[in-house]
């Protein structure tokens, strides 16, 4: 089955390529409101100034008699008057008086009125779409005519400087608006490439990795050093799976070359009588490490996947550790081991599963037993304490050698095995990891108290009663 690759862009590019388009949008929505609103001020502006040219002109054809006089040259005098008060291009100009009979008249177009005024008014021009402001021709406060002046509105709503003004301020904010984003996020994405690039080189099995240490952003920094530590992590596993496939491998060879070498010399006859029964009591020793060797694998995959089950009952854990201890004590009552179990006086009932129990402490106990070996006062401990009102405590304390400080923190791992074991004590290095997690499933803790060349304790707190 074919599968389609997706040609997929850039970080940079993708987040470039829409910023530039919603910026594009914002300043052309800015550009639009920008531009009406340029336009209405300019139109608004424009017709005042009309209006106070009217006015002035007005007074200008008022003469001293009460009658309208166009004063000589008024073409050129409203031409230079538009010009003092910044009104571009022609505007027309109609005078009437009371009669409502036309005096003067002035088109947009130039020279198509008199502008001596000794000529009768033209007819009135055709109207285009304009603005008009009117202002009467008043003598002695009465109104003795009107002057109208207008101005089509293609001129007076023109602002070829205004709009190109806009434009080059809204283009150079674009320009400067996309030329940060791309800054920004070359910056941002470089320790996102640099990730990428070790991701690639620990897909390889290449866990030296160098990622840089001089971010500012503090989500970045995070991020770099969740990577970093992810990345010694996946060494570490790495190492602990390798470390696991030749340990699995010796365990599992030993046993069964041991096995296959003893029934090969029984059946050859290589051994007979009393030491061929002793050859075969031992094959069937290596065969229940093995046994227990598999059993421990397959133990800690199904609750690891989450498939055994934990009961919750009400005991006596006083009780339970009596008969723990006991049981466990019976197994190796010939060697030089001194068991001492301190319990409280009054019972204290817990709230969990009693084989669940007994695993963990049985596993502790072996535990310390294998820690316990070579040294010359060899005791160990049990002792069960009231933590709180809601928890207890079992600690197992042994006299043996202790943990290495370098090891304790990798203890609870799955398959770790400390130097010192790796010689001495055949296994999966399991156990702690198994013991861990039945405490976590009772709603439990189990953790190292403390470790040194004196001994070392380990504490089970479970839920009390």
């Amino acid at each position: 089955m074919s599968t389609k690759t997706i040609n997929r862009p850039s970080m940079l590019r993708h987040w470039t390529y829409r910023y530039v388009i919603i910026l594009c949008i914002g300043l052309l929505s800015i550009g639009l409101l920008s531009f009406l609103w340029v336009r209405h001020s300019t139109v608004q502006n424009r017709l005042q100034l009309m209006q106070l040219l009217a006015q002035e002109l007005a007074e200008k054809v008022t003469s001293p008699e009460g009658s309208i006089k166009l004063p000589n040259n008024f073409g050129d005098l409203i031409d230079s008057r538009q010009r003092f008060y910044h009104i571009p291009d022609h505007v027309s100009v109609i005078i009437k008086n009371n009669s409502n009979q036309m005096i003067y008249s002035q088109s947009n177009q130039p020279n198509i009125a008199d502008p001596q005024g000794d000529k009768p008014a033209q007819p009135e021009p055709p109207k285009a779409a304009q603005y008009t402001v009117s202002e009467p021709i008043l003598y002695q406060d009465t109104t003795i005519g009107t002057i109208t002046i207008g101005q089509t509105k293609k001129a007076i709503t023109k602002i070829n400087q205004e709009s190109r003004l806009l434009a080059l301020l809204l283009g150079g904010i674009g320009l400067l608006g996309w030329l940060v984003i791309y800054l920004i996020l070359q910056k941002l994405t470089r320790p996102i490439r640099d990730i990428a690039e070790a991701a690639k080189k620990i897909e390889a099995g290449d866990y030296n990795i160098e990622l840089q240490n001089t971010v500012k952003e503090k989500e970045i920094y995070e991020l770099l050093v969740s990577f970093r530590g992810m990345a010694v992590r996946l060494e570490q596993l790495e190492d602990l799976r390798t470390e696991l496939l030749a340990g699995v491998t010796h365990e599992l060879k030993t046993p069964i070359a041991s096995i296959n070498g003893l029934i090969h010399a029984v059946r050859d006859k290589i051994v007979t009588g009393t030491e061929a029964e002793e050859f075969l009591d031992i094959s069937i020793k290596e065969t229940e490490r093995l046994q227990q060797m598999v059993i421990a694998l397959l133990d800690f995959n199904s609750f690891a996947s989450g498939k055994i089950n934990v009961e919750q009952i009400q005991f006596d854990l006083g009780k339970l550790l009596k008969e723990i201890t006991y049981q466990w004590s019976l197994l190796y009552q010939d060697e030089n081991l001194d068991l001492i179990t301190e319990l409280p006086p009054q019972p204290l009932f817990a709230y969990g599963d009693p084989s669940r129990i007994q695993q963990i402490i049985v596993n502790l106990l072996n535990n310390s037993r294998q820690a316990l070996s070579g040294q010359n006062q060899e005791q160990i401990k049990v002792t069960l304490l009231t933590q709180s009102s809601t928890m207890l405590a079992i600690h197992v304390t042994d006299t043996g050698k202790g943990i290495p400080i370098e090891e304790q923190k990798n203890i609870f791992e799955r398959y770790f095995r400390g130097g010192n074991k790796k010689l001495a004590v055949h296994g999966l290095g399991l156990g702690l990891t198994f013991s861990s997690m039945l405490a976590n499933a009772l709603n439990g803790k189990l953790s190292l108290v403390e470790s040194s060349p004196q001994g070392t304790t380990f504490e089970l707190l479970l839920p009390r009663i």
